[in-house]
């Protein structure tokens, strides 16, 4: 009997994960957006002094899962969006980091690692496990960048095109 459970629990994990050609439903691309300007506004909303925000155009795209981690489908993608916080005096930049890094760790998120100085940090959010980036570009200029992780579209695989063998 207990075998026949774990048989069934195996099954039911590989028909709702993204193996064996079932696929697994993610948030949408709007939904993940969403999220992504949530963690950035909740992020810069705790900084003194408060940044100029100036989008880098480089993140609008839509960016493709190549070779994701999860084993997934390489038809996903994710998105991001990337800040720079202008405006804040050079001798701020350390103490406007250990804001972000105190509001990140305050919310729960994990600090995957920081580097000597402070100003830059790769974080992940939590629950969802988004990416969370500080980094201090040229200029002496700090940028704040999140990405979610890999997702379909709509939410879900869009239909194939072709048809497999045996099928019309």
């Amino acid at each position: 009997m207990l075998r026949r459970l774990v048989s069934t629990a195996v099954l039911a994990t590989l028909t709702t994960g993204c193996a064996g050609g079932f696929m697994e439903r993610t948030i949408t691309k709007d939904e993940a957006l969403r999220r992504v300007h949530e963690l950035i506004d909740d992020t810069v909303a705790i900084i003194d002094p408060k940044p100029r925000l100036d989008l880098d155009p480089t993140t609008l795209s839509v960016h493709h899962c190549l070779d994701p981690s999860d084993g997934g489908s390489e038809d996903r993608i994710y998105v991001t969006r990337g800040y720079y916080l202008r405006g804040i005096p050079k001798e701020k930049i350390g103490d406007v980091a250990r804001q972000i890094r105190r509001r990140w760790e305050e919310r729960g998120h994990f600090i995957d690692s920081v580097s000597k100085d402070g100003t830059v940090i790769a974080a992940r959010s939590r629950p969802d496990d988004f990416t969370l980036a500080l980094s201090w570009t040229a200029g002496d200029v700090l940028m704040i960048e999140v990405s979610s992780y890999c997702i379909w579209p709509n939410g879900t695989p869009e239909p194939s095109s072709s048809s497999g063998p045996g099928e019309p």
